[in-house]
């Protein structure tokens, strides 16, 4: 289980919060893309790490856990730049429903 909050000291990982934006293209199609919103400070670590066999394929999955300063403008939607890794937000928690800190559950992604 993760810890409630973790010291502005911890804060030492340098991330990039993106948002999905969608935007047409010269023929008329639609274009998706990620675009950085905001590049602040927190805490990334791992929470747990698995394997299956799904699909007559080998499937790694891993999630990761990440403390940030509070701020409303995160969501589900968004994605986690960090260290050249992309991270699916999964979950926003607010530990004790106080505004200081943030807990992101993570999923890492592959890039698109």
């Amino acid at each position: 289980m993760a810890k409630a909050s973790a010291p502005i000291g911890e804060l030492r990982h340098r991330i990039v919060l993106q948002t999905l934006s969608n935007a047409t293209d010269a023929q008329g199609g639609a274009v998706t893309t990620w675009s950085d919103t905001v590049t602040i400070w927190g805490k990334v670590e791992p929470a747990k790490s698995y394997e299956r066999f799904f699909a007559n394929r080998l499937e790694y999955q891993r999630s990761h856990v990440c403390y940030i300063r509070h701020r409303e403008d995160v969501t589900t939607s968004m994605r986690i730049s960090f260290d050249s890794r992309l991270f699916q937000i999964k979950g926003v928690r607010r530990p004790d429903e106080r505004k200081f800190f943030l807990i992101l559950d993570l999923e890492e992604s592959q890039a698109s």
